[in-house]
């Protein structure tokens, strides 16, 4: 436990002297707003912040720079959910919880969600599906293979999945969650996105990013990591404030190049040292916070309160969150070109 401590302590440090711009600014977000991609373009650089950092061995500047190969080949290689977590197991004051086939369906429907967008809003890049990614041999020889909770071909939500129930009942620990057919690349209880993802170096599955890149013939992958929670109107014990009923969405996303790659570009600048890391070219994080409306009367404690009320503006906030930052991701790979 003290080396994994340890270790997490030597990630922080990794990311410290990092360089961020956008997101300053704060926007007023309205989820009955129906946004055009005009619109999520000039919102982008208010609401996602873009970090970057200088690598272990040479500068960003030239590795990315004139006469070096353009990133435009990527995929998603992990794709990791944290949905109204519950690690001691008993529910809260919260009022609606998921069952683990409950998150299983929304991380799927989420990377969805980036793929679906990736086609209408980026098609000048040359994108791997995960669905493609999922044939890889070498995709499937590291980490571990994620469990199919739905144990069903479907992708819409039923009352089994998400659902009222009051305080004190026991419910899932399972805190992070992995589309079918994808691998599962945490440590422990540490998702690999804080393992891997940036702004910085990383060791960690360092194999498992080159191996599936070169099989793939992938000039960047990228890592996400989505963080969706909600909580019901109640008053805080310890700061005796009323907490106001909400959505938080969070979006985390790093763009990485394999070690061999990074060798490359370091070889093209006349280079011959060959660091063993995973090289972090950007990395973003995005958040949003909704009003939702699930305190209600006994009587409408259901599924359709839960569809209308709390699925229906989470997943259509996301999508635009997810749009924008895409929208980044794609600006700072053009930069490469």
């Amino acid at each position: 436990m003290l080396r994994l401590f340890a270790g997490l302590l030597i990630l922080a440090s990794c990311s410290m002297g990092a360089i961020k711009n956008g997101g300053e600014r704060p926007y007023v977000y309205d989820v009955r707003s129906e946004y055009t991609s005009q619109n999520l373009i000039e919102m982008s650089p208010k609401v996602v912040t873009t970090s970057q950092r200088e690598p272990l061995k040479g500068k960003l500047e030239t590795l990315f720079g004139k006469g070096q190969k353009p990133l435009k080949r990527i995929g998603i290689v992990v794709f990791e959910t944290q949905l109204q977590t519950t690690r001691e197991g008993l529910s809260r004051g919260n009022l609606i919880y998921m069952s683990e086939q409950g998150k299983q369906l929304m991380t799927e429907n989420l990377l969805r969600m980036w793929e679906m967008s990736e086609k209408i809003l980026t098609p000048e890049l040359d994108y791997v599906s995960t669905h493609n990614i999922k044939k890889s041999k070498k995709f499937h020889e590291y980490g571990l293979a994620e469990d199919d909770y739905v144990k069903a071909n479907r992708s819409t939500y039923q009352p089994d999945d998400i659902f009222y129930i009051e305080s004190g009942r026991k419910t899932t620990t399972t805190t992070i969650m992995n589309p079918r057919g994808m691998r599962d690349m945490s440590f422990v209880l540490v998702p690999a996105y804080d393992l891997m993802g940036g702004p910085k170096w990383s060791e960690h599955n360092k194999h498992f990013l080159n191996d599936v890149a070169k099989e793939l013939k992938l000039d960047a992958v990228l890592i996400i990591m989505s963080e969706i929670e909600w909580t019901a109107a109640h008053k805080d014990k310890f700061k005796d404030d009323f907490v106001q009923e909400e959505a938080t969405i969070k979006i985390k996303a790093s763009t990485l190049v394999p070690l061999s790659e990074y060798h490359e570009r370091l070889a093209n600048l006349g280079d011959t040292e060959k660091p063993g890391v995973t090289l972090c070219y950007r990395t973003y994080e995005a958040q949003m916070k909704i009003p939702v409306f699930i305190s209600v009367p006994e009587e409408m404690k259901n599924f359709d309160t839960i569809e209308h009320e709390l699925i229906g503006p989470v997943m259509k906030t996301y999508k635009d969150l997810s749009q924008m930052t895409l929208l980044r991701i794609t600006d700072d790979l053009k930069k490469t070109w």
